[in-house]
């Protein structure tokens, strides 16, 4: 894109807020499908759309072909190419956009029939096993990448550039074809989740009053005395756990905002001022999955050593900003010394990145089965704020340097610490814990507590969660 853009790094941010503005229009609509039509209906069309997306990229990709390694003016036979490269932009952005409506699929309903699938209380568990995965099928390509640039050239061509992206290209059907086997039926009871009886009543008394004994009134033995189901009883601490989603989200979106802004300019970055080769640029995007997924298993053991799921996430996030202000401002000795700079970025992204499943297991413990695909497609929000910013970012690496950008990065992220630090108080030490740090009184009176309360957070101790109590 930069090529096709004359050496500008607007198309790469603009373009990339089209992909970020589809994910964004589709996400809810595509949420409320997959809540109601079903989750798998809606990935198995997401895989055919994937598939038709990768097929006409490629037909692009050839069509522009490699008229644009020299010096962008021309073409091979010295014709103008002004108006080939504005046909070329239009056509990549308008790929982007069924690229955008993938991706809402595939972080939204995919994620929330992961989410149906495992039990409260192991989500963390199964989240990190999902991330390194996900995070070691992302070494492969660039892996591929440089197996390929150093057999073909290790050139910033179009040729080598073109011919690396068709191989991506290709292991994009094998995904289309992975989401053709995903079953609504494999997922766990609905039963198993005490956050729609609990934490969530309100969403849920809209229910059918048959769903409980004597249409929708409790019996005594199950409420203290003259309760209905209508004001069940509940403490201080459920209440204010209802905005634990809200805090989650508004967190992600603010650090969206500011991430949008140099994740895909890093590579450029390392092209253009730190004068690395593709297969250089390569490695880096090589090893960083790799220390993802340890630095993901580390953060993992730290939170369920009792530190915490929000206590670690937070730690983690304050060193990355450490790190990129240490980007910015020793950058005249980092920028000239790549040995020092890899492994600092490094860190930097695998510390920032591999809290996914912390911050995945905490949304979806406090969000209803019912509302997950909503809930998860709402993270396309986030990532419109990411794309969005990406064409800020261009602007200002243009005007500035890159650098700029980076410092604009770590200001956003030093508010979303700050903005998730409000779960502190709200969020159990403990996976599966429904109490913080002290057990608080009931809202309403009583001196007993039933056993749906201790479930969810009264007097007693919380080893009822072991099993469903109905």
């Amino acid at each position: 894109l930069k090529k096709i853009g004359h050496g500008s790094n607007g198309p790469v941010g603009d373009i990339e807020a089209v992909s970020g503005l589809a994910t964004l229009l589709c996400a809810l609509p595509i949420g409320y499908f997959a809540d109601k039509m079903g989750r798998s209906v809606v990935i198995r069309a997401g895989g055919i759309l994937l598939f038709v997306t990768a097929s006409l990229q490629i037909g692009i990709l050839e069509w522009i072909g490699t008229d644009f390694d020299g010096d962008g003016n021309g073409d091979d036979e010295g014709r103008p190419l002004s108006n080939k490269n504005n046909t070329a932009l239009w056509l990549m952005g308008a790929i982007m956009i069924f690229w955008g409506f993938g991706d809402g699929v595939v972080n939204g309903p995919c994620q929330a029939l992961y989410a149906d699938s495992i039990p409260e209380g192991e989500r963390t568990r199964y989240f990190t096993y999902q991330f390194a995965c996900y995070l070691t099928a992302s070494a492969v390509g660039p892996l591929v990448s440089i197996i390929m640039f150093q057999t073909l050239g290790d050139e910033w061509d179009m040729y080598h550039l073109r011919l690396v992206i068709y191989v991506g290209l290709g292991m994009e059907v094998c995904n289309a074809w992975l989401m053709m086997l995903f079953d609504d039926k494999k997922a766990l009871e609905t039963v198993e989740d005490p956050v729609e009886d609990s934490v969530r009543a309100d969403d849920n008394r809209d229910e059918s009053p048959s769903d409980q004994p004597d249409g929708g009134i409790e019996h005594e033995d199950e409420l203290p005395s003259s309760e209905s189901s209508s004001s069940r009883t509940r403490t201080p601490l459920q209440k204010r756990q209802e905005w634990i989603p809200y805090i989650v989200f508004t967190c992600d979106l603010t650090s969206a905002l500011g991430s949008g802004m140099t994740v895909k300019f890093f590579p450029l970055f390392f092209k253009d001022e730190v004068g690395m080769t593709p297969s250089q640029v390569q490695v880096i995007y090589f090893l960083l999955p790799l220390v993802m997924v340890i630095f993901g298993a580390l953060c993992t053991k730290i939170a369920s050593a009792g530190v915490g799921r929000v206590q670690t996430t937070a730690l983690y996030k304050v060193g990355s900003v450490s790190l990129l202000l240490c980007m910015v401002f020793f950058k005249n000795f980092l920028d000239v010394h790549p040995i020092c700079l890899v492994p600092i970025y490094i860190l930097r992204a695998g510390l920032m990145n591999s809290c996914y499943p912390l911050t995945e297991s905490i949304l979806m413990d406090f969000v209803p089965r019912d509302q997950r695909a909503r809930w998860k497609s709402l993270d396309s929000v986030a990532s419109f704020g990411w794309c969005g910013s990406a064409a800020f970012g261009g602007w200002l690496a243009d005007k500035y340097d890159y650098t700029h950008t980076f410092l604009v990065t770590a200001i956003f992220q030093i508010v979303s610490i700050a903005i998730w630090c409000l779960l502190l108080p709200l969020v159990p030490r403990v996976e599966g814990s429904r109490v913080v740090d002290e057990d608080e009184p009931p809202e309403e009176g009583g001196d007993e507590l039933s056993g749906d309360e201790i479930e969810n957070g009264g007097e007693e101790t919380v080893t009822a969660l072991t099993e469903p109590l109905l």
